[in-house]
């Protein structure tokens, strides 16, 4: 008897037939394929190990110059690299921005390079990587709270950790050192010149009018510095104020000058050593003008050039 046969003669009362027992047995086997799909993973590599990023540092200036700091990467997997990009000290601990000399630095993302701040974490940083490319996160250190630091080096060790979107570490952390580089500065300017504070010289008119025995008159000079400098002044004359327009057997005017009180010598270069605070606007002294005998000199205009110096030790 055939399977076939049995599976068209099965009916209800089989049992009833006389002469044989008959069954049944329908056997399904069902094949199925089984599919696995092969995730697409990130494989990173570090292109650019530890670096150095240097901020040269003029307290002076508007807005300093950042640090840059460029990391690559290479992703050798077949998925996308989700980054999440962040800074540690060196016990670990997470940091947003580091002082140095009293100078608040922080690292924000250069978003030309693909590199952005993330929506929720503070002081993280997203950066995406197609699969098999190399890139670079680009990042400046930038000030972001003014001080005037003592002339110097100050630095400090981070490690910059990349990690996934779930926080597993993908490589090594990397190491990053930012140093501060406080160039010595000094700048002087004339208290009511038509310049301010710079590199550049500004001149100032110290007028007396019509000349008369022993007037005064007085201006202010002002002087910043990151470090101890030392204030010049020379007088072209020698401390004599001379005749403009030529003339034979011209007569000077003679004058003094005084420096918070002191006695300045016209005679030589003069020089006083200063430390003004560690501040914008630094310290201001007052350096007043004394017109000597007046006593029968030609009339006319009389002048001298004095010129005053600054610069650090």
């Amino acid at each position: 008897m055939s399977v076939k046969s049995q599976l068209r003669n099965r009916c209800p009362d089989l049992s009833r037939r006389s002469g044989w027992l008959g069954g049944a047995i329908a056997v399904v086997v069902l094949l199925g394929g089984v599919t696995t799909a092969m995730a697409q993973v990130c494989s990173l590599a570090l292109v650019e190990g530890a670096q150095t990023v240097r901020i040269e540092y003029n307290p002076f200036v508007v807005a300093p110059k950042p640090g840059a700091l460029n990391v690559g990467f290479a992703n050798k997997g077949d998925g996308e690299c989700d980054l999440r990009l962040s800074f540690t000290d060196e016990a670990g601990l997470e940091v947003t921005d580091v002082i140095l000399g009293g100078v608040g630095v922080q690292f924000r993302p250069r978003e030309t390079s693909g590199v952005q701040a993330a929506d929720v974490q503070k002081g993280v940083f997203q950066y995406l990587l197609a699969p098999g490319l190399k890139g670079v996160a680009q990042f400046d250190a930038v000030v972001v709270q003014g001080a005037v630091a003592d002339a110097g080096e100050y630095g400090v060790n981070l490690r910059m950790l990349v990690r996934n979107v779930d926080g597993v570490e993908l490589i090594s952390p990397v190491p990053v050192r930012l140093v501060l580089q406080s160039t010595p500065r000094a700048q002087v300017n004339l208290a009511g010149a038509a310049g301010t504070f710079g590199e550049g010289g500004s001149v100032e008119v110290v007028d007396f009018g019509e000349a008369a025995t022993g007037a005064t008159r007085r201006i202010f000079i002002q002087v910043r510095a990151n470090a101890p400098s030392v204030l010049s002044i020379k007088s072209e004359h020698s401390g004599a104020m001379h005749r403009v327009e030529e003339a034979e057997n011209a007569t000077v005017v003679p004058y003094t000058v005084e420096l918070e009180g002191e006695s300045v010598d016209l005679t030589a270069l003069w020089t006083r050593e200063v430390d003004p605070p560690r501040t914008l606007a630094g310290v201001s002294l007052p350096m007043t003008f004394v017109l000597g005998l007046i006593n029968g000199q030609m009339g006319g205009r009389y002048e001298d050039v004095i010129t005053i110096a600054v610069s650090p030790k």
